[in-house]
Formats: structure tokens, C-alpha cells, sequence
């Protein structure tokens, strides 16, 4: 896994494990980057790992620390919620927008629903 090909001890950056990765023959981008730390995350779920890779600002580290676990998956909630709120508001908006039009025709505003 991800972790066995670098050392991920301590925090790093996608850019900082992608170069370490490239000085080691591993050319990935940074999709294949996340779905590595995804599948590694995976095998943590599933009880099959116990090391599950963490992320913060400061970057990615494989941890057994529940607290840095714990703080991965705070961060992630958060996100989550984020997404679903801009989702909410731009359902809203595309409702509201789609509801009306106007036409000016002979200089005139027209309202027309739909």
C-alpha cells in the first residue's frame, strides 16, 4: 500500500509524497493519489488494515491514532455538510430561476412563467 512505498510517519503534501513517489520509478497524479489513500482506507473499514491514512491541512500521514482518525473524520463531516448546503442553495436558485422569464417585446417587459 500506499504507506509500505513512502515513508508517511509524519504529515506530508500531495506534492511531497507525489515527488517522492516520481524519485521512486511511481509516476501517479493526484486522482490516483486519492484513490490509493481511498482503497487504503478501505482495508481500514473493513477491519483488514489497521492503519488508516489521516488528512489534514498539514497534509496525508498513515496512523493507528485514534485522535488523528478522529480529527480526519471531523474535517471530512464538515466537507460533507458544506457540499450539501451549496447543493441546497443552488437547487434552490435553479428553481427559482427557471420559474420565470421575462421577454422584452415593443420595448416592453414581459413576465411569462413556465
Amino acid at each position: 500500500m500506499l504507506w509500505e512505498l513512502i515513508d508517511l510517519s509524519d504529515w506530508k503534501t500531495k506534492k511531497q509524497i507525489l515527488s517522492e513517489l516520481k524519485h521512486g520509478g511511481i509516476i501517479i497524479d493526484e486522482r490516483r493519489l486519492r484513490k490509493l489513500v481511498e482503497l487504503q482506507n478501505k482495508l481500514f473499514y473493513n477491519h483488514e488494515s489497521d492503519i488508516f491514512i489521516a488528512h489534514s491541512s498539514k497534509g496525508y500521514k498513515a496512523t493507528k491514532d485514534y485522535e488523528e482518525i478522529n480529527n480526519s473524520l471531523k474535517d471530512n463531516h464538515k466537507r460533507a455538510i458544506d457540499l450539501l448546503h451549496k447543493e441546497a442553495v443552488t437547487r434552490k436558485a435553479l428553481g427559482e430561476n427557471m420559474n420565470f422569464n421575462l421577454i422584452v417585446h415593443n420595448g416592453e417587459f414581459m413576465y411569462v412563467e413556465l
